[in-house]
């Protein structure tokens, strides 16, 4: 693979394209994005402890904290097309009080052609009350030590 489009991206995950994601218009409908974006991001915060081993139960959120989406965006660059083995890349560029701002990009396996760039926002949350909770120092190196660089704060 050209690694050049996710050189910088410290999560990478790779998956194939199903012929079932194909719309009627002969490519991958646009919402397949967002899952690809989400199946980097879910294993960014699994590396830092964000969230625990599995996706049910206890494991979920480390001591009742875990992430919510709040925003999450897509630039389209090319249509995906059947057959194709993909990448999608999350890295941090920021992190505030109570948010962890995400860069992603996915990418052609085997060419490194980039086909979609966006971004996402998740906010730490104590799920039991609903409420934001602050970024902890812990949780703040992991993430700096994964990105290999400070991020400010």
């Amino acid at each position: 693979m050209s690694d050049a489009p996710l050189k910088d991206f410290p999560v990478v995950v790779t998956f194939p394209v199903h012929w079932s994601e194909m719309d009627a218009y002969g490519h991958v409908n646009n919402a397949r994005t967002f899952t690809w974006f989400e199946s980097a991001r879910i294993a960014y915060m699994a590396r830092v402890g964000l969230v625990g081993p599995s996706a049910a139960g206890k494991d979920t959120t480390v001591g009742g904290i875990g992430p919510i989406l709040a925003n999450t965006h897509a630039d389209y660059v090319r249509p995906v097309v059947f057959p194709v083995n993909l990448v999608a890349g999350a890295r941090v560029t920021r992190v505030g009080n109570s948010s962890i701002t995400f860069e992603h990009v996915v990418a052609g396996a085997d060419d490194g052609v980039v086909y979609t760039r966006g971004g996402s926002i998740i906010v730490t949350l104590r799920y039991a009350t609903g409420e934001k909770v602050t970024v902890s120092k812990e949780l703040r190196a992991a993430i700096e030590a994964l990105e290999g660089r400070s991020l400010g704060g």
